[in-house]
């Protein structure tokens, strides 16, 4: 499936057929895509959190005031973002840049995170949404459907 067929098809669904598991290579694969999503100075910030647990799962349903597709899609993740990603030996993501690369990078980004918390959550926000519209298209492409979802207490997930 090319890109524009993806995005023209890709609906969000709320109902899953239960009986119906992935593969651990199609996960891998969907995966794999994810992580190409782009943040900013190549930080990465998001973090994927998969639950397979069933009991995990029905504790998800309760804070998700049970939302059947929490225990009935073939794979549940739970994105989330890591605000002091940016702190965490950010050369790493720059180890393979030319020298003068980083030697200019490394310092923007500690200049624009350091006391900018309001920045640090808004591109948070912003790579953990990137992320999730490449696993939606790819899932699309891939041939599944999905569907992004914030109906639920966030203190309880």
């Amino acid at each position: 499936m090319d890109i524009k067929q993806a995005i023209q098809t890709r609906r969000s669904v709320k109902h899953y057929d239960p009986a119906h598991q992935m593969t651990e290579a199609e996960v891998n694969e969907l995966m794999e895509h994810a992580i190409l999503s782009p943040t900013a100075f190549n930080i990465q910030h998001w973090r994927f959190v998969r639950v397979k647990d069933a009991e995990k799962r029905q504790q998800i349903l309760e804070a998700a005031w049970g939302q059947a597709q929490v225990v009935d899609s073939s794979l549940l993740l739970v994105l989330c973002a890591d605000l002091n990603a940016w702190e965490k030996q950010p050369e790493r993501y720059w180890q393979h840049a030319p020298q003068a690369a980083q030697n200019a990078i490394l310092p923007a980004i500690e200049n624009y995170y350091t006391n900018h918390h309001q920045g640090q959550r808004d591109e948070c926000v912003r790579s953990a949404s990137i992320a999730a519209m490449n696993i939606m298209l790819m899932a699309r492409g891939m041939g599944y459907d999905s569907c992004p979802m914030d109906g639920f207490d966030f203190d309880k997930v």
